[in-house]
């Protein structure tokens, strides 16, 4: 993928690990945005509290449905739904979580009555330690590729990085990659945000993707 034209859709620069913690535990506040890629390849961005950029998600639009990658929080359900009904009128039949922190998965369990969602073993694993809500059915150890209306999604783990659970969602069409909070910043400055708590590693994160 290192020779591939990527589209970045990352989560903002978070400087320190102490605010970060204090803002996946608020609801955003600024009414969400969408931005649109591709033809068929929007993402949904706004920010948490006025000050920190919560987790973006990416919408990739089928015959057949809707797949997001990340879903934000339990409180942004609504607006999200909403966001991509002005998108396409097609059902959202998948969401595939970068990680297992609250911006990413605070709404799964509002998805999974009608969406499947999937997500790396290890980030399954801290949502169960976690208690939190939305427990994916299906999980992956290394890849996973979702196939809709033609069309492919495909989420590859490297190893630890920001969590022990992070994958990059990478779309084979346009050569665009989805990273979570694997890169947070921008395209030509870095700013890991690590959980070492949850099995993070700037060592693994830098010889992953240095």
């Amino acid at each position: 993928m290192k020779r591939t034209t990527i589209v970045w859709l990352c989560a903002g620069v978070l400087s320190l690990l102490g605010a970060w913690s204090a803002y996946t535990q608020n609801p955003p506040a600024q009414p969400l945005t969408v931005r649109q890629l591709k033809d068929d390849l929007y993402i949904i961005e706004g920010t948490s509290n006025g000050a920190f950029d919560a987790g973006n998600i990416a919408v990739y639009v089928t015959s057949e449905g809707v797949i997001l990658v990340d879903d934000r929080f339990d409180q942004d359900y609504a607006e999200v739904v909403a966001a991509v009904q002005k998108i396409s009128n097609q059902p959202i039949k998948y969401v595939i979580n970068t990680h297992h922190h609250g911006d990413h998965t605070g709404s799964n369990a509002k998805f999974l009555p009608s969406a499947e969602i999937i997500i790396q073993a290890n980030a399954r694993k801290h949502m169960i330690e976690k208690d939190m809500l939305g427990t994916p059915r299906i999980t992956f150890t290394k890849e996973s590729s979702v196939f809709l209306g033609g069309k492919e999604v495909r989420a590859i783990y490297y190893g630890r990085g920001h969590t022990d659970g992070d994958v990059a969602v990478y779309f084979p069409t346009h050569r665009a990659v989805h990273m979570g909070d694997l890169y947070t910043g921008t395209r030509d400055v870095m700013n890991p945000v690590m959980d070492y708590s949850s099995g993070g590693s700037m060592q693994r994160l830098a010889c992953n993707f240095g």
